[in-house]
């Protein structure tokens, strides 16, 4: 194989569909030599904000002077991006060398019956590219769900667990509590989780899990406090009491501090259990994090934003931080997948938008362009388009160097809108 081919291998596998369950993870990273015990982890779980807390976390590790890996799904442009050694996409050549490892063994297993998945395959690719690099801390972001998803084979330092509202109902459950039972099941036996304050009933859930496993659990915004000062485009401003210090993000939205309050007293766990992270490694790597795609401002006159929020709950907090933070509507380029909450979203972003263009990402799983304007019509005029380049030129012909464009609705959308920014020279500065 070549780079090209085992990239369009892997992704064959993902016709394999999803399969919940760690028997076959475990019997591949066992034949790769159990890479997942050799580091240590951070395990970020959570349905919106779980990205974000565990780029934060990484990039501090880094600052504090450790080498770092960081395993995070989906990517936006190049595959690659999933798996980071020291904020550094894992290469091309080292990345073929590992797919050629993992089909040998999946081709093997298979011939007895046990078929794997995109998602474990590229898993066990990650742990054993971060052994064999000699990883010291490692960030690992849940998948799906939790309880049996592929990354819940490590012993981490501790668990962190983001805000969770309903997602993927159809495979962890059709209420809060159901799927936080999933996401609870990242809980391990005497290691601490840190959460934030969220719905009761989902509190209850996470309480329980810790309680049976014996884990001490922290509930920031309710154990511990924090307060966001500021919140721009330009970033996050907020005073953590877990650490005594207002830092600075370089991400927009006040759920950001959140956010960052989650990451920091998740370090400062780890920090009680052996992990020595200087006060000024918060600082620098918070200042220094980056995070694409969330409400990520791309170019200026006109504005430009991207943002890859893709459930009806985190639709609406986008929503309302730019509602919060423009001074007009928006002109919306949106596009949704089908598995997805369509009314839900389209409510959420219709309703800031004076303009709409409704296009289908390059994905079979994608909502027609046609249903996606039909939910945005109760808000404002729409049109529709045939791909997201498209849509976004058509933007760029309607706005005005003030106005604002807003590309959102799914990670398929913003990657192909980085790659239409990639081959376009626009009107305006693009960064």
């Amino acid at each position: 194989m070549d780079y090209h081919s085992a990239v369009k291998w892997l992704f064959e596998q993902e016709a394999r569909g999803i399969k919940f369950g760690l028997e076959n993870t475990r019997e591949l990273l066992s034949r790769l030599g159990d890479p997942q015990h050799r580091f240590r982890s951070l395990h970020v779980a959570g349905t919106n904000g779980k990205g974000s807390v565990s780029a934060m976390a990484e990039s501090v590790l880094r600052a504090a002077g450790y080498r770092t890996a960081l395993y995070t799904s989906p990517h936006l442009v190049d595959f690659r991006e999933r798996i980071r050694v020291d904020g550094k996409c894992i290469g091309e050549e080292e990345m073929l060398r590992l797919a050629e490892e993992v089909r040998n063994i999946a081709e093997d297993m298979a011939a007895h019956g046990r078929h794997l998945t995109f998602f474990e395959l590229t898993t066990a690719m990650a742990f054993t590219h971060f052994a064999d690099v000699g990883t010291e801390m490692a960030v690992v972001e849940v998948g799906m769900g939790g309880r049996l998803d592929s990354t819940n084979v490590i012993d981490p330092v501790c668990v962190a667990i983001a805000t969770i509202a309903l997602e993927h109902t159809s495979f962890l459950g059709s209420t809060l509590p159901q799927i936080a039972f999933e996401k609870a099941g990242t809980i391990k036996p005497g290691v601490p989780v840190i959460t934030l304050e969220q719905a009761p009933e989902v509190i209850d859930v996470l309480e329980r899990r810790a309680e049976e496993m014996s884990a001490p659990m922290t509930v920031v915004g309710r154990d511990v406090g924090y307060e966001v000062l500021s919140s721009t485009l330009e970033g996050t401003e907020v005073y953590l009491e877990e650490i005594d210090a207002v830092v600075s993000v370089p991400l927009a939205g006040r759920y950001q501090g959140s956010n960052c309050a989650l990451a920091c007293s998740a370090l400062a766990e780890m920090m009680r259990r052996g992990v020595y992270i200087p006060d000024e490694a918060f600082a620098r790597g918070l200042a220094a994090v980056r995070w694409p795609g969330r409400l990520e401002v791309v170019s200026q006159r006109p504005r430009m934003i991207l943002d890859v929020s893709h459930t009806a709950a985190g639709a609406r907090t986008v929503a309302a931080e730019l509602e919060r933070m423009l001074d007009r509507k928006a002109i919306v380029v949106l596009g949704v997948l089908g598995d997805k909450d369509l009314k839900g979203i389209a409510d959420a972003f219709g309703s800031i938008a004076r303009y709409a263009i409704a296009a289908s990402p390059e994905t079979t799983r994608a909502f027609p362009a046609e249903q996606v304007s039909d939910a945005l019509s109760a808000h404002c005029p729409t049109e529709t388009a045939n791909s997201i380049g498209h849509a976004m030129d058509r933007a760029m012909e309607l706005a005005s160097e003030d106005d604002t464009i807003l590309i959102a609705g799914s990670l398929y959308t913003v990657g192909e809108a980085k790659r239409w920014l990639d081959g376009k020279t626009c009107k305006g500065d693009i960064r």
